[in-house]
């Protein structure tokens, strides 16, 4: 037997070479392991768990806030005392110094000292959607030259022409006693009740009968 055959036999070239590639394999891979262990115990699956639902919740809509609606009708006692005198004072303070014409006019002042218009709920409708419209424009955050324009040249102007249009029928004559003298009910001495063909007619809709 040579002296050849007796030694281990050498790796062919193929053999070396995949052997060369696995060493570098297993040290990349004991690299990444080292890497992975040290993000690991700085949280990042948490950290990024959290920044997922940040980014999340700052790309959703959000929600608009609902504006300040007054329902006269659905406020209880204590409820309509305090809207009252927030209404007085925004039309004392803000509507009467700031815009006077418009506030003459529009309350009936023009005629006289006088004015019945607390007697009217249209108008005191009319007064609160102007003050809430106003603050619309602005006190808003988000409002802008816009809002103010628009509240000046369409909603003030309205307000004005439903005053008049509310209060054309009264001639405030006071008196001692009688601070409202000729002050007129819209619906004074009016029969305003549902003609009674109409009711039988809603009846026939709603049940598909005659009424008796």
């Amino acid at each position: 037997m040579s002296e050849r055959s007796q030694g281990p036999a050498e790796p062919s070239r193929e053999a070396a070479a995949m052997w060369e590639r696995t060493r570098d394999l297993g040290k990349r891979l004991d690299g990444l392991t080292g890497r992975l262990e040290t993000l690991e115990g700085q949280g990042l699956a948490d950290a990024l768990a959290e920044l997922s639902l940040v980014v999340k919740k700052l790309a959703e809509k959000p929600a608009a806030e609902k504006g300040s609606v007054w329902n006269w009708q659905l406020m209880t006692v204590p409820q309509q005392a305090q809207a009252w005198e927030l209404l007085l004072d925004w039309m004392m303070n803000t509507l009467r110094v700031r815009y006077p014409r418009s506030f003459q006019e529009m309350l009936g002042y023009g005629k006289g000292a006088v004015s019945c218009w607390h007697l009217h709920p249209d108008l005191v409708e009319s007064l609160t959607g102007l003050m809430c419209s106003w603050h619309w424009a602005f006190t808003d955050p988000d409002s802008g030259p816009m809002r103010v324009a628009e509240w000046l040249d369409r909603w003030l102007p309205g307000a004005v022409r439903q005053g008049r249009f509310i209060l054309e029928n009264c001639n405030v004559l006071p008196e001692p006693g009688a601070p409202y003298a000729g002050h007129k009910d819209p619906l004074e001495n009016k029969r305003t009740d549902p003609a009674a063909d109409l009711l039988q007619h809603i009846h026939l809709l709603r049940t598909g009968e005659l009424p008796n």
